[in-house]
C-alpha cells in the first residue's frame, strides 16, 4: 500500500509485489519507480517493456499501481531494508507499506482490488467507475468473476460508508454479491492473493479508449441509478406533455468555499435577471457537502446547470436528457466538459470564455459569453450582459425542446 501523502492525500495509489525467483539477482527488485516515471508511462502499455523500466531493471506498473518484485516475504523484508534501496525510496518520496512485513493474509478466492480517490467525486467517477462500467455491463449478465472486494481507499465502502463513490456503486449493485474484505489498521500486514482483479485508473478518463462506454451501457447504468435513488426518468417527454406550465429550472453554484474558481457576483446577477425571466426557477446551491441522494435530486431536477467548475460536476450523471450545461472555469474545466460525455448523457454544453484582463467587460460589443478571473484564478466575475445573454439562450433552447415534444403529440 502506498500511503496517502499531503497535500493531495491521494487514496488511490497501490503497490503490487510479484513473487518471482527470476528477479532474485536484481538488487532493486523491491524498489518502486519514481512518480515521475509512473506518470510518464503510457497508460495502455501494461505488460510491455519500456525504457522507463531500465532505471530499476523491472517494470514500473501502470497509473495508480506500482510494480515491485521479491522471491518471498523474507526476501521482501531484506530487500527493502537495504540502505541504498531505502535512500532511493526516500529520495523519490515512495513510502510502500509494509516495508517490513510481520503478518501475512492470504486469499484463495478471486478478489477485486478497488482503488479510487475518495476525496474527489470527479476522479472516482471518470478514473475508476468509467473504466469498470463495460465490465459491469457483462458481469451482471454472465456473473461476477470475483468473490471478494478489497479496498484501502475507504473502510466499509460496500457496507456502511457514506462516501459519494461508495454510495453510487452500492445503489447500482456494482459488485454483485461479492463480500468486502476488511483491512487491518496495522501497517505490518502483507496481503497476498492467488487471483487479483484490478480496475486500471484513468483508462477511460477521456472516454476514448477501446472497450468504450456505449450509449447503451451508459443508459443502463443511469437507469439503474435513477431507479434506486428514486429520481425522475431520463426521458421527460411524458411529463412535459402532461404539464404545459412546467417552469424552466436553472441550477446554479458559486463555489464560495472553494480555493479556486469562486464566482463572486452570482447573487447580484440572479437578482438582476429575475425581472426579465419571472417564469424561470433560479435555484442557487449553497453547498454540496450533503448526502449523494440530495445531490442527485438537485441535478435531476434541473433543465440547465450553470456552475463554477469543481468535482461536484460529477453529479451530471443524474440529469435528465436534453439538460443544458454552462461550466465556468478559470483554467481547465471539469472532465464532464467533454463532447463524448455530453453525447452519452444526451446533454449539451455552452462555451464560456475566461480572461484575466478587461477583455471581458460590460462594454464588449460582441455577444461572446465570458468571465474575468483574478491572476491567481481564485475567483471570477461575470458581466451582467454576458449572464443575461446566457440565460436568454438557455430559456430559448429549453423552450424549443419542450415545444418540439408537445408538437409530437
Amino acid at each position: 500500500i502506498d500511503s496517502a501523502k499531503p497535500p493531495e492525500m491521494d487514496t488511490s495509489l497501490r503497490g503490487l509485489i510479484y513473487f518471482d525467483k527470476r528477479m532474485a539477482k536484481n538488487p532493486k527488485r523491491c524498489v518502486p519507480c519514481s512518480t515521475k516515471a509512473m506518470n510518464a508511462r503510457a497508460e495502455d502499455k501494461w505488460g510491455e517493456p519500456s525504457s522507463l523500466d531500465s532505471e530499476l531493471g523491472h517494470q514500473c506498473g501502470m497509473k495508480g499501481l506500482h510494480t515491485m518484485y521479491a522471491t518471498s516475504v523474507t526476501d521482501w523484508n531484506d530487500c527493502t531494508a537495504e540502505t541504498e534501496n531505502r535512500q532511493f525510496m526516500i529520495r523519490n518520496k515512495q513510502n510502500q507499506l509494509p516495508s517490513h512485513a510481520k503478518n501475512v493474509r492470504y486469499f484463495e478466492e478471486p478478489t477485486l482490488l478497488l482503488s479510487f480517490k475518495a476525496n474527489d467525486r470527479e476522479s472516482s467517477l471518470f478514473d475508476t467507475l468509467f473504466t469498470y462500467l463495460p465490465y459491469w455491463h457483462v458481469y451482471r449478465k454472465e456473473g461476477y468473476p470475483f468473490n471478494n472486494v478489497f479496498s484501502k481507499s475507504v473502510q466499509g465502502c460496500l457496507s456502511h460508508s457514506r462516501n459519494w463513490f461508495c454510495e453510487l456503486t452500492h445503489q447500482m449493485g456494482a459488485f454483485g454479491y461479492a463480500r468486502e474484505t476488511n483491512w487491518e489498521e496495522s501497517h505490518a500486514t502483507l496481503y497476498c492473493f492467488k487471483n487479483l482483479y484490478y480496475n486500471q485508473l484513468e483508462y477511460q478518463r477521456t472516454l476514448s479508449h477501446p472497450r468504450q462506454i456505449t450509449k447503451q451501457i451508459m443508459d443502463e447504468f443511469r437507469d439503474e441509478v435513477f431507479n434506486h435513488f428514486g429520481l425522475r426518468p431520463r426521458d421527460r417527454k411524458e411529463m412535459i406533455e402532461k404539464d404545459r406550465k412546467l417552469a424552466t429550472r436553472i441550477l446554479l453554484f458559486a463555489n464560495k468555499s472553494g480555493d479556486k474558481n469562486r464566482w463572486d457576483n452570482l447573487d447580484q446577477l440572479v437578482r438582476k435577471v429575475k425581472g426579465k425571466h419571472p417564469h424561470v426557477d433560479f435555484h442557487i446551491v449553497q453547498d454540496f457537502d450533503i448526502p449523494i441522494a440530495e445531490q442527485a435530486r438537485l441535478f435531476n431536477s434541473a433543465d440547465a446547470v450553470v456552475m463554477a467548475t469543481g468535482d461536484h460536476m460529477a453529479n451530471s450523471i443524474f440529469v435528465s436528457d436534453d439538460t443544458i450545461f454552462a461550466e465556468l472555469a478559470c483554467g481547465s474545466p471539469s472532465l464532464t466538459n467533454n463532447p463524448r460525455f455530453m453525447e452519452l448523457i444526451a446533454g449539451s454544453s455552452t462555451s464560456v470564455d475566461s480572461y484575466t484582463t478587461s477583455s471581458c467587460s460590460e462594454s464588449r460589443s460582441d455577444a461572446a459569453l465570458c468571465i474575468t478571473c483574478l491572476q491567481d484564478k481564485s475567483s471570477f466575475t461575470m458581466p451582467s450582459a454576458s449572464f443575461e445573454a446566457l440565460i436568454d439562450d438557455i430559456v430559448k433552447r429549453h423552450s424549443g425542446k419542450t415545444s418540439v415534444v408537445r408538437d409530437e403529440r
